[in-house]
């Protein structure tokens, strides 16, 4: 049986900025040297977890993370790409009636 994380891959696409926010963006990453760490968001708008087919790039499960869940996030679904299926990961993810999505 195939995990995931063989076919699938994991990035973060943060929030875009513009104007005035995006030029401070920029200058905190630069001066903290915020945007080395893979994955970091040092702008605080946070953004979404994509997870797509490594074979021809197809969105799996796209998940929108606030700044202050970004790191737990990443670690949850790292972990579900290691041990779940590309079906079960799917499944774990996709909308019910009467839930909001979101991990099972």
């Amino acid at each position: 049986m195939e995990r995931a994380g063989d076919l699938l891959e994991l990035r973060f696409e943060p929030r875009e900025r513009r104007g005035l926010r995006l030029f401070a963006a920029a200058v905190w990453q630069a001066v903290t040297l915020a945007d080395t760490v893979p994955g970091n968001d040092a702008t605080g708008a946070g953004g979404a977890y994509v997870v797509s087919r490594r074979d021809d790039g197809t969105e799996v499960v796209r998940v929108d993370v606030a700044h202050d869940e970004i790191g737990a996030t990443r670690a949850h679904l790292e972990q579900q790409l290691a041990e779940l299926t590309v079906e079960e990961l799917e499944a774990a993810w996709s909308p019910q009636p009467d839930d909001r999505g979101g991990p099972q």
